[in-house]
């Protein structure tokens, strides 16, 4: 398996005293509405039972996950910086986290499938990518897109338009394509199928070239 991934429903979270360290109970009290901390405690909730269950024996307060300048958190365990390659992600009422221990590079994205009209398709996708318009292709276009974006580890700075993925096969241009080469442009492996009823996921994984 390239990755592990756990799915976490946000209507059954435990306290968040129980899940975070003292430094992510810090910025989680700076998120102002219920939705946001929801959602943001969900997806730390999803990734410290992951590496819980799957790679290391440690409390979820011990495993940190904190904002970064970059726009991608970085993993901490112990206070001391892990190696593995994690991405989190929500979408209506759940949130999911994957992580790997054989790739390097690693993003998902969830999201709920509902109709999406031809001028958000036409504003976010190049003409390239727009082999299908149905709600589905759409809506599973549009988590791959999410998913290199997280794989590149740059936040939501660029432009949609250089970030494409063209019948599954990604690719870069302009300012992404320099991310891209500065990361040693790996070969990357991008999945998408209907994770729950309703909700399309991808999955964009590559090992450091």
């Amino acid at each position: 398996m390239p990755y592990q991934l756990k799915v976490v429903d946000l209507s059954s979270l435990p306290p968040a005293d129980g899940i975070l360290s003292e430094r992510e109970r810090a910025f989680y009290q700076t998120l102002r509405f219920p939705k946001r901390r929801t959602e943001w405690l969900g997806g730390r909730f999803a990734l410290k039972q992951l590496l819980q269950e799957r790679f290391l024996r440690t409390e979820l307060f011990d495993v940190e996950v904190l904002p970064h300048e970059s726009g991608k958190p970085v993993l901490l365990v112990g206070g001391e910086p892990c190696n593995l390659a994690f991405s989190i992600t929500h979408s209506r009422g759940f949130a999911a986290a994957a992580v790997s221990a054989t790739y390097e590079f690693l993003g998902i994205d969830l999201e709920k499938t509902e109709h999406r009209i031809d001028a958000w398709a036409n504003d976010f996708f190049h003409p390239s990518e727009l082999t299908a318009r149905d709600d589905a292709f759409l809506t599973g276009l549009w988590t791959q897109k999410e998913a290199l974006v997280k794989l590149l580890g740059t936040g939501l700075s660029l432009n949609s338009y250089d970030v494409r993925c063209v019948d599954g096969n990604p690719q870069f241009f302009g300012p992404a394509l320099d991310v891209y080469n500065k990361l040693g442009a790996p070969e990357i492996c991008v999945e998408t199928r209907e994770l729950l009823p309703g909700f399309m996921f991808s999955a964009a994984y590559a090992k450091r070239a």
